[in-house]
Order: structure tokens, then sequence, then C-alpha cells
């Protein structure tokens, strides 16, 4: 039975275009031009473009990766179910619950950028700011799933078409000093740091597959058509900013607790305009992020609960939003943790840095469950097997390559990733290995007793 069967009684389900919007816009975040800053500081030119390409056709087999693992258990687990059912429960969760607390942390780096960009332009105090715009997104997503996506989609088209217009400012201006070929064609970088620029260009991807945790209310070929789109469109636009980065003309300072790489390409165009139309922007990218975050991650959290993974407390969809509140409202609390954590422990970079080492291990992941039961095809091409392993082990290199790179950032990045990894290791010792995530309907909520 298909997953838009099975959720027919649903009032409303989303459509390709609804799933293309949440997939890019849980993808890009504000702190995505953090990403292309450091990418550009370590490649710059056409190196970066080639690392977001690359990045892109790595993106693109994993795009129809994910479309199969969700068309074979569309679950509302999505990457835990995924995980679990390739390799069995407690390495499921070793993997993925990482880099879901990483996706959280994010949150928190997101919600600092938006507190120094308003601090920046407004007397407000930039922890003030944050924590209006963490509760201000909480409670439209509360509002129902349906206004969480019709808000959800116009923010995002409305950030993409207006950051892709501003990139465009720096590069007709590099055109017109004459120093365009000179911005675009840099020399070669060295192996390693292109490799390191691959790995940060993924992570710029990071969050564009968590809408399989969606499928009950779409259905696998949505969810799999979306995925591919979303990356085409993804690709193509962090390509075009990478170029704005690269042609500006006066070269970006360091990366400091409060420098906002948005800022500095708003600084080039010049005017009060810009810099208002950067900060709108970045608002916008936060809250397609969180927003995005908050919409996939509270049905996962949904999903473990009504399997007990989680208190059973959190497996409650309200029947007229068709939002887990509770599984909400505790993602609340730990993105306002983390924020706290990101702000006042200048985690900011190395909180990048560490989400990027935990894609690329889940990516890897994934790419080795699909070539395992009941995910491969009896018919399967022992070829095309051999090419997901292989980038499987390539992606777990792009890792190692952002840890080697990080400089002044890897003691930090270490402790975060030795911190996220440990809780999912005790959180495995919770998990019997013949545990199984199966696929959930919200078309049937969870009782609501019983807790």
């Amino acid at each position: 039975m298909s997953a838009r069967r099975r959720a027919g009684d649903l009032a409303w389900t989303a459509s390709t275009a609804d799933m293309v919007a949440t997939s890019c816009g849980t993808a890009v975040a504000a702190v995505c031009a953090l990403g292309l800053f450091q990418i550009e500081r370590l490649l710059a030119g056409v190196w970066s473009v080639a690392a977001v390409l690359t990045a892109g056709c790595v993106c693109a087999m994993l795009a129809r990766t994910f479309a199969r693992l969700a068309a074979v258990i569309p679950s509302g687990a999505s990457l835990l179910a995924y995980l679990s059912r390739g390799f069995g429960r407690r390495a499921g969760v070793a993997i993925a619950v990482p880099y879901l607390l990483l996706t959280l942390f994010l949150v928190g780096a997101e919600a600092t950028v938006v507190g120094l960009v308003v601090a920046r332009l407004a007397p407000v105090p930039a922890p003030v700011a944050s924590l209006v715009f963490l509760v201000g997104t909480w409670l439209l997503c509360r509002a129902g799933i349906q206004v969480g996506y019709r808000v959800q989609a116009l923010a995002t088209w409305a950030l993409l078409v207006g950051l892709g217009a501003l990139s465009l400012q720096p590069i007709a201006a590099a055109a017109w000093r004459g120093d365009l070929a000179a911005r675009l064609l840099p020399p070669a970088p060295p192996a390693v740091d292109f490799v390191a620029g691959v790995g940060l260009a993924i992570f710029l991807f990071m969050g564009f597959e968590l809408i399989t945790t969606q499928i009950e209310v779409s259905s696998s070929a949505v969810v799999g058509k979306a995925l591919r789109v979303s990356v085409a469109v993804l690709t193509a636009f962090y390509a075009l900013v990478s170029i704005g980065f690269s042609c500006m003309a006066v070269a970006p300072r360091e990366l400091t607790s409060g420098f906002v790489p948005q800022l500095a390409l708003a600084e080039q165009a010049g005017g009060a305009g810009a810099l208002a139309l950067v900060a709108l922007l970045t608002v916008l990218a936060s809250f397609t992020s969180f927003n995005g975050a908050l919409l996939s991650l509270s049905r996962f959290a949904y999903a473990l609960a009504a399997q007990g993974t989680l208190p059973r407390r959190l497996a409650r969809v309200e029947p007229r939003s068709l939002v887990p509140r509770g599984a909400m409202s505790a993602l609340l609390a730990i993105a306002v943790g983390a924020t706290a954590l990101v702000a006042f422990g200048d985690l900011l970079m190395p909180s990048l840095l560490a989400a990027a080492v935990a894609a690329s291990l889940l990516y890897g992941g994934a790419l080795l469950a699909r070539q395992r039961p009941p995910f491969a095809e009896e018919d399967r091409r022992a070829g095309a097997r051999h090419v997901g392993i292989a980038l499987a082990l390539v992606l777990a290199g792009l890792g190692a390559g952002v840890v080697i790179d990080a400089g002044p950032a890897r003691v930090t990045l270490l402790v975060l990733l030795a911190a996220a990894y440990g809780v999912a290791a005790l959180g495995c010792l919770r998990v019997p290995q013949s545990a199984r995530a199966v696929p959930l309907s919200l078309a049937r909520p969870a009782p609501t007793h019983g807790d």
C-alpha cells in the first residue's frame, strides 16, 4: 500500500513543489554562508565552484539512494529506520543519532547568526533576537502542517531568488573592473584543501534528505522526485553564491565569532538598503532551515516515541494541525540550549565542521545500507554495488579531510564529535540489537493515554 493511500484520510497532502521547497529550505541556512566562505578561503574561484559541483554530483547519487531507501521503508523514523534495517538497530543509532544531534546544534548556530545580524542593524541584544527567532518559528510551525509548508515554500523561493540576485552584483562589478578572470582563475590549491572543500560543500546540502521523514503526508514517488530536483536547485544556487564570494572587491576578513559573510557581501553592494535586504534574507534562511527541521525532526521524534525509544508522551499528533506538538516543544528546548552553547562558547565554526563530518559519515552509511537487503534488488549489478561502496569510503575520507584541515577549530570540533557519538553510544545500550524500526502512519496517531 502506498504512503499516499495510507495517508488518504488526511485533509491535506504535500505536493512535489512543497517537498522541494522544504528540502531546499532545510538545506539552505544562514550558516551556509559561513561554509561557502570557508570553502572560498581554502580554494577560491573556479576551484570553489568545482568543489560545489563535485558535492552536487555526490548528493545526486545520494538522492537516488535515499529515494530507494524511502520506497522500501516508508517510515517517519527515516534515517534510523534505513540504517537499522541495513546494519541492526544499535548500528543505526550509532550512525544516525549524532547526525541528528548536530543538526539541532546547527539550529543553535542559525539562531546565533540571526542574533548577530539583527544586533548589527537594530538596538536589540543578540541573545534576545536569537530567542525571539526560535520561539517565533516554533509557534508558526505549531499552527499546523499546511501552514508550515506554505510559509516554507514562500520563504524558500524568496531566499533563493534574493540571495542569488545579490550574488550577481559582485560578479558584474568584477567584470566592470576587468579582473573577473583573475578572480575566477587562481592557482590550483593543494589536494588536501580541495578534499576538505568538497567535504564542506557536502555540508551545504545537509538536511535535504530529511523530507524522507515526511513521507506519510506525501508518497515515495513524490519524495524521490523532490530529492533529485532539490539537489539540482541547490547545486546551481551554491555555485552562483560561491562565484559571488570570489568576486568581492575587498578580501573578506578572517572568520571570527562576530563575522557574518552575508553582511560582507552586502557591504560590497553598498547602501543601507543592501544591508536591510541581507538581514531579511538571513532571517529567511534561518527560518526555512529551522522550520524545515521542526517539520522533519518532530516526525522523527514522534516515530521513535511511538516505538518506545523516546518517552511515549512525544508520540502524540494533534488531530487538527497534524503536528506532534510535544515533540516540537522538546526540539525547541534543545535548540535554545544549543544556541546558548554556540553563542557563549564561541562554537560557531566548530559546530559547522562537526556537522559536516557527521553528514559525511551518515551519507556513507546510507550508501552502504543501499547495497544490503532489503534495499538491494536481486538483479542489481555488481558494478553499481562497487560504485556505492567506493563512494561511501570517499565520503568517510572527506570527513577525515575536514578534521585534518580544521586548523584552530580542530580541538573543539573533536570535542563536539566525541560528545555527539558518546550520547549515541549510551543510547545504544538501551536498544536491543534485534529491534527493528517499522513504518508508521500519521493517519493513525499514537494513543494519547497510557503515558
